[in-house]
């Protein structure tokens, strides 16, 4: 097998969460999970920071959009798998109420970064304030991810081969995202 320099990896890291910020709907945590089975915590975390700082960009992409065109912005989100109108009003609700603090406990109950940012967007609320809590936000979660992801692969792969521990991975996300799209 060939090994991938690790700035291919970084960047893969902040485009998929550049991407999951604007519409791409399967969280970064899917690739960074996947990482930290196959190259290790201390790598995965360095992925970690690129994906927030993915996220970070595009989160400022969406409240662009959410400013300048928030039907729209909204209503594609509508679009996405997961994500339906009265997630879209009860993110809004909660952004109007709580300002961009708000985006700290979204990806927690499931709800898009992405419909935060919008909504911040469309509120007029601080684009710095949005960046500075975004970092937090999305690193968090991204983080313990990789640890549990880490642990889980240093723990099992005294038993169980590579194959075996990703294709334990594969199964994981496909339960995880079988029970959020469709439950």
């Amino acid at each position: 097998m060939t090994r991938v320099p690790v700035e291919t990896h970084e960047r893969f890291a902040f485009g998929w969460g550049f991407a999951e910020a604007i519409l791409f709907f399967v969280i970064p945590d899917v690739f960074l999970t996947l990482m930290a089975i196959r190259i290790g915590l201390r790598r995965s975390l360095r992925l970690a920071l690129s994906a927030t700082a993915g996220a970070v960009a595009g989160g400022i992409v969406m409240y662009g959009w959410g400013a300048w065109h928030p039907d729209s912005a909204l209503a594609a989100m509508e679009l996405l798998p997961g994500v339906d109108a009265t997630m879209v009003e009860a993110v809004g609700s909660d952004v109007a109420a709580e300002g961009n603090r708000a985006l700290l406990l979204g990806p927690w109950r499931g709800q898009p970064y992405k419909l935060f940012a919008a909504a911040s967007g469309d509120l007029g609320l601080s684009l710095v304030e949005l960046v500075l809590l975004t970092i937090p936000g999305r690193l968090v979660r991204f983080v313990i991810s990789v640890l549990v992801a880490a642990y889980v692969g240093w723990f099992f792969r005294r038993w169980l081969s590579e194959r075996v521990l990703i294709g334990s991975w594969a199964v994981f996300w496909l339960v995880v995202y079988a029970g959020y799209w469709f439950a």
